[in-house]
């Protein structure tokens, strides 16, 4: 659910929430509300999808971790580097403090690589805080996983203020180059119910 509201917010700019850091936590249960509602149909479809498939989403973003390019010869990017937090630059520290990054990975290389990451036990909307980073002098850039290499079964959602569509599937062959074979389940949900519409393939 939290992926699905994810993806939601990353492809669309406009998103109310698309630079608010917390994710909002009604909507994270109401789509899984959602996914609960396409659970409880009374079709055969649901024992596939749910126990023999097992399907879950296929976004890998990350809400814990940022990595950032850094200039390795600054003394407070040393102290990070060494996980010495506070690391003496009130900007950087006020951003690790407010979002709780408390732990430090060095890339392979580093510092001729000068790329780190820093990890919070949090979930966050990460799109402003890498904003944050950014403003910050001895950041020189900054990434965050915002997507899959390859395919798989997947969950997708669309959604407006009354009903949903939920659609899973499920991928094989050659997946990590993008799968071959796709089927698909599709429920129509509204009035807090939820309906198998169709299966299809491709």
């Amino acid at each position: 659910a939290k992926k699905l509201y994810f993806n939601e917010i990353i492809n669309n700019s406009s998103h109310p929430n698309y630079y608010k850091p917390d994710l909002n936590k009604k909507e994270v249960e109401n789509i899984l509300k959602l996914i609960q509602m396409a659970y409880n149909t009374d079709s055969p479809e649901v024992d596939l999808i749910f126990e023999y498939y097992q399907i879950h989403s296929y976004y890998c973003y990350s809400f814990n971790s940022i990595t950032l390019e850094v200039k390795t010869d600054k003394p407070e990017i040393e102290n990070l580097a060494n996980q010495i937090i506070p690391t003496g630059n009130y900007n950087l520290d006020d951003i690790l403090t407010t979002y709780e990054f408390d732990s430090v990975k060095t890339a392979y290389g580093y510092p001729d690589f000068p790329w780190l990451t820093v990890f919070t036990n949090e979930s966050y909307n990460l799109i402003p805080i890498v904003e944050e980073f950014k403003n910050i002098e001895p950041v020189l850039d900054t990434d965050f996983d915002t997507m899959c290499i390859g395919d798989g079964n997947n969950i997708t959602l669309t959604r407006d203020e009354s009903s949903a569509t939920l659609t899973f599937s499920i991928g094989e062959g050659d997946c990590p180059a993008g799968c071959i074979y796709h089927k698909y389940w599709e429920f129509k949900i509204s009035g807090n119910k939820a309906r198998f519409v169709r299966s299809y393939e491709n």
